[in-house]
């Protein structure tokens, strides 16, 4: 039994009704009714269903069109797999021909036929060069050089026309030789207006020789050991013969008459009464850069009779 101090009246009582106020912005439903209703299932509306039966038909299209793109993507890249297995396949070829040293027939070759070329890991397995040149001054000591190591070094000579020359100089067809085999020495010439001649050896590195003078000196290391003036044990001699080609080099530059005429007594005092430059025993790089020289001069150079001589017999060895 429980005891009580006082007893009160209830403060609210929920028995009667309660007034809802008129001005209430929404209505609820009664707590225990929403309760009631939670476990039943509600089925689905006509619109919802149709909404989802089009999204569901429009995934199936996406995914058959993306399995025929996945395939064409496939087969392009197949393809593209092919070609680069064919290229490397070429490249090797081409690289096993390039690693094949140049042979020459025993009946093509004359007297100096066992003077071969040294190798000259600068020009690469290809052994080819890019010679610049102004049209104003053709680099005949290429052409001279061709012929006269047709046997021993063949070189191949083909000419181009840049885009700075309006059109071939005359002298361009002069510049193209044909060699029997596989030449030893490639030279690409470019008609090019240029200040003086250049030689690019390798165009990734920036190797550059300029100067007609400085293309022989180097090509007289890489050519027939022959006419490598610089193997001379003499030095004075060696000395002697590299005055001439900077002579050659001055000439070149030179822009007045009266330098040009000295220019051409030192020449007239290196040849004597010898029959090629410095007294050499034949015709070498030196006769070939003083002759080359002379040529690009013309009639301005106001040869003596005694090297007037000398440049017909160039002529004849040499053109």
């Amino acid at each position: 039994m429980s005891v009580c101090m006082f007893k009160l009246r209830p403060i609210v009582n929920h028995d009667e009704p309660l007034p809802v106020p008129s001005h209430n912005m929404y209505t609820m439903k009664p707590v225990q009714e929403a309760a009631r209703t939670q476990g039943q299932d509600k089925a689905p509306s006509s619109a919802a269903t149709v909404r989802l039966a089009d999204i569901s038909g429009r995934v199936q299209e996406l995914i058959q069109g993306s399995k025929g793109d996945m395939a064409a993507l496939e087969g392009r890249q197949e393809d593209i797999l092919k070609k680069l297995s064919k290229l490397r396949i070429d490249i090797e070829e081409l690289r096993a021909i390039l690693r094949q040293p140049s042979q020459v027939t025993a009946s093509s070759l004359s007297t100096s036929s066992n003077v071969k070329c040294p190798p000259c890991p600068e020009l690469g397995e290809s052994r080819d060069i890019v010679v610049y040149a102004s049209p104003k001054n053709p680099p005949y000591s290429l052409l001279g050089l061709a012929r006269v190591w047709r046997a021993s070094c063949p070189i191949q000579i083909s000419n181009h026309t840049h885009s700075s020359v309006k059109e071939a100089p005359s002298a361009a067809l002069t510049f193209v030789n044909e060699v029997t085999g596989v030449p030893n020495l490639k030279i690409i010439l470019i008609w090019k207006e240029v200040p003086e001649t250049e030689l690019v050896i390798n165009p990734i590195r920036h190797i550059a020789v300029r100067g007609e003078t400085n293309i022989l000196r180097f090509l007289s290391r890489v050519g027939p050991t022959d006419y490598a003036y610089e193997a001379n044990s003499n030095l004075s001699q060696v000395a002697l013969l590299d005055e001439v080609l900077d002579n050659c080099q001055r000439l070149a530059r030179s822009k007045t008459v009266k330098e040009k005429q000295a220019i051409v007594r030192t020449f007239n005092a290196s040849l004597g009464k010898s029959e090629w430059m410095c007294g050499q025993p034949k015709l070498s790089i030196i006769d070939t850069a003083v002759w080359s020289v002379l040529k690009q001069q013309g009639p301005s150079a106001a040869l003596t009779q005694t090297l007037t001589k000398w440049m017909e017999r160039c002529d004849s060895m040499l053109l």
